[in-house]
C-alpha cells in the first residue's frame, strides 16, 4: 500500500486558501504565486476528467477559509480575485458571513470566506481508480520492498531492491523516483534531496447526528485543514505548532498536536455538540522544496525525480504526471 500521503491525506481538492495565496505573492511575487494556483487548478481539472465515471467520492461542496481575527489578506480580496480569474473563471473568494452560524461555528469565527471552485473527495476510492486504470492499461503494480539505492550505468539504471535478507537487481530503462519525502534517502547531490519532510496530523470523529458542516475548510493560513466527511469531522494539520518536531517521516501521533486538534474541535468547529468522541486518528507525510514549486527533471542520465507536492499532491500529481510524461518522451 502506498503509505507516505497517497491514502492517509485528508481528500482536499483545492487550489489554496485566500490567506495562503495573498502569502505566496508577498513570498515569491505574483507570477510565481498564481502559476502554482495554475497548476493546482489544471491539475485537479486533469484529474477529475481522468477519473470521470470511476467513483472517487468526489464532493462539489466548495471550500472555505475561517479566521478568528482581522486578516490583511481579507482586505486584498478583490485584488486576488482580479489576478485569479483568468485561471478559475469566476469570483474565486467570496465573503460569506451567514455560513457561519449555519455550519455551526462557536462565535469566536469573525470571518468567513467561500470559495465555490473547490471540492472534497476520497483517498481510499482514487487510488483504487488510479490502479485500476493502472492495470487495465497493462501495468504491474508491485509494493511491499524497500528500494535501497539507484544507479545509472551506460545500459540504463539498475534499482536496488532489499528482500528480506537479500539484495536483489532490477534493471530498468529508465527509473522514476517519486516517493516525495522519502526521495533524499535515494537522490544526492541535487535540490531534490534538500526537500523536508512534514507529518500532517489528523483525527476522525464519531458519527454526528445532523451535521451541518459541509465541504473543505482552512484555518490558521492553511496549517489547519478540517472537512465533512459523511456525518463525521476530520480535522488535521496544526504542525507549525512544533515545525522541528513534524519535519518528520514517523506515522506516530503526538499528544501536542492531537490536544491542539481537539481544543479547536469543540471550542470553534462543533460547540454545540456537548459530547463529541474521536474514533480515528493518523498521520501522514507531506514534503516541501524550498521554492513551494515541484521538481520534474532527470537527476542523472536515465532517473527522473518527480516530487514537490508542498502539501497539495491531490491537486498537482496529475499535472506532475503529464511533466513526467514529456521528460520521458524527449
Amino acid at each position: 500500500m502506498p503509505t507516505g500521503a497517497s491514502t492517509r491525506n485528508a481528500g482536499f481538492a483545492c487550489i489554496g486558501s485566500l490567506s495562503e495565496v495573498v502569502s505566496d505573492i508577498d513570498l515569491l511575487g505574483a507570477e510565481a504565486a498564481l502559476d502554482i494556483v495554475r497548476r493546482r487548478h489544471d491539475g485537479l481539472q486533469g484529474l477529475l476528467s481522468t477519473c470521470q465515471g470511476r467513483d472517487i467520492g468526489y464532493l462539489h461542496h466548495g471550500g472555505n477559509e475561517i479566521f478568528l481575527d482581522e486578516h490583511p489578506s481579507l482586505s486584498r480580496i478583490e485584488e486576488v480575485n482580479e489576478m485569479l480569474r483568468p485561471i478559475t473563471g469566476t469570483t474565486t473568494f467570496q465573503i460569506r458571513h451567514d455560513l457561519v452560524s449555519a455550519f455551526g461555528f462557536s462565535a469566536r469565527v469573525r470571518h468567513l470566506v467561500h470559495s465555490p471552485v473547490e471540492g472534497t473527495l476520497h483517498s481510499g476510492k482514487l487510488v483504487r481508480a488510479l490502479w485500476s486504470m493502472a492495470q487495465q492499461a497493462g501495468v504491474q503494480i508491485r509494493t511491499g520492498s524497500t528500494v535501497s539505492r539507484v544507479e545509472s550505468d551506460p545500459a540504463g539504471t539498475i534499482v536496488y531492491v532489499q528482500g528480506g535478507s537479500q539484495e536483489y537487481l532490477i534493471r530498468a530503462g529508465t527509473v522514476i523516483v517519486a516517493t516525495n519525502a522519502w526521495i533524499p534517502e535515494l537522490v544526492q547531490d541535487h535540490e531534490a534531496a534538500k526537500i523536508t519532510p512534514a507529518r500532517g496530523q489528523i483525527l476522525v470523529t464519531e458519527p454526528i447526528e445532523s451535521l451541518p458542516l459541509k465541504g473543505s475548510f482552512h484555518f490558521d493560513e492553511g496549517y489547519v485543514y478540517f472537512r465533512s466527511f459523511e456525518d463525521r469531522i476530520l480535522l488535521g494539520g496544526a504542525r507549525n505548532l512544533a515545525f522541528e518536531e513534524e519535519a518528520t517521516t514517523s506515522h506516530d501521533i503526538t499528544s501536542r498536536i492531537q490536544d491542539a486538534l481537539e481544543k479547536l474541535l469543540r471550542e470553534v468547529i462543533a460547540p454545540y455538540q456537548p459530547t463529541i468522541k474521536v474514533e480515528y486518528r493518523w498521520s501522514g507525510t507531506m514534503a516541501f522544496s524550498p521554492s513551494k514549486q515541484p521538481i520534474v527533471e532527470h537527476v542523472q542520465p536515465n532517473v527522473i525525480v518527480a516530487f514537490g507536492c508542498n502539501g497539495m499532491g491531490v491537486a498537482l500529481s496529475h499535472s506532475i504526471a503529464q511533466r513526467v510524461a514529456e521528460v520521458l518522451g524527449n
